[in-house]
């Protein structure tokens, strides 16, 4: 139920802007709070499709420089697999490759099918052709981690603004080579209006629901992270790839390819194309009768001899000395 808020600003002008500051940053968290909170299973699924994950930079010569490199494969390696378990698009970028190398593998085997965009600027969205793959897949709001934090990621905030594109910074899966630089970065990532929260409570917001039917999935991934014995190089090493979920399985063609055993709704109206093809009439002048029952006359005419395929030649038949009677044809 909308509420009004009737202010009468003193002429203390300290006291003023501090009124107008809340203002709006009450003004910013109504707007991204209905986000983060969806009511509705189709309000959650019309979000997820929306969201998409970036990656910035998880490149093994960035990675090897960080003070703690294991916990941050770790929340990362959740990140990515929590963005495959919901079917959301992974985007990784890489910090000019041919120098400094590409993404770390374990990471990239992580993903279902990633999109990979290499670049030279410090910002992710920048990448040449990242911003086309945003428009062209919908995708208006990205989660964000990676390295670093006080470089490519903050410049990735500060673009991200000023091209009006929403991000969500996973504060648990980012890293940088100095803890303090870092702590610095992410609090003024805040101070741009840039949300920063921990992995697990932005994915289970995005599910908002333990009836969403990946909910057990992923509850299940968040407690083979937890793991106090857990170990990120042996969980690498003993999962090479993770197990294939909806995101990974290829769409079914409606028609079937030539050459192969199509289903029966693909047969069916590959039958009728056959038929409409050598009659010469338009599938849209045939009745719902004459393509049921297509298959059976299919399978009649296709025992006649095609004019493109060579068949053995039969011995010819005595000549019929009966004439056809008149107004019917004589059956061959």
């Amino acid at each position: 139920m909308p509420f009004h808020i009737v202010l009468t600003i003193p002429a203390d002008s300290s006291l003023a802007s501090k009124i107008f500051s809340l203002l709006v940053d009450l003004t910013r968290w109504s707007v991204m709070l209905p986000y983060y909170m969806p009511n509705k299973k189709k309000d959650s699924d019309d979000l997820i499709s929306s969201v998409a994950l970036l990656v910035i930079d998880a490149q093994d010569a960035f990675i090897s420089s960080l003070t703690d490199s294991s916990t941050f494969l770790q929340r990362c390696s959740f990140a990515i697999e929590a963005a495959r378990t919901l079917g959301l698009h992974t985007l990784f970028t890489e910090q000019v490759p041919d120098k400094l190398g590409h993404t770390n593998k374990e990471l990239l085997r992580r993903a279902a099918r990633p999109k990979i965009f290499h670049k030279t600027s410090f910002s992710a969205l920048s990448a040449p052709g990242i911003e086309n793959f945003l428009r062209d897949n919908e995708v208006y709001h990205v989660l964000v981690c990676g390295l670093e934090t006080p470089i490519c990621v903050y410049q990735t905030a500060l673009q991200a603004i000023d091209k009006d594109i929403d991000a969500t910074f996973l504060s648990d899966a980012l890293g940088c080579r100095r803890i303090e630089d870092g702590n610095v970065a992410l609090n003024a990532i805040i101070g741009l209006g840039c949300p920063a929260l921990p992995t697990e409570t932005v994915f289970y917001s995005l599910l908002s629901d333990a009836l969403h039917p990946r909910f057990r999935e992923f509850s299940n991934l968040v407690k083979t992270y937890s793991d106090q014995r857990f170990s990120i190089h042996e969980y690498l090493q003993s999962n090479p790839e993770p197990a294939k979920s909806e995101v990974d399985k290829p769409k079914k063609e409606k028609l079937c390819k030539q050459g192969s055993r199509p289903s029966w709704q693909g047969r069916n109206r590959n039958r009728k194309d056959q038929i409409v093809n050598s009659s010469g009439q338009t599938s849209d002048k045939l009745e719902e009768k004459e393509i049921k029952s297509a298959p059976l006359k299919i399978e009649k005419d296709s025992q006649k001899p095609n004019k493109t395929i060579e068949r053995p030649k039969k011995k010819a038949k005595k000549a019929v000395s009966h004439k056809p009677k008149p107004g019917k044809q004589e059956s061959p």
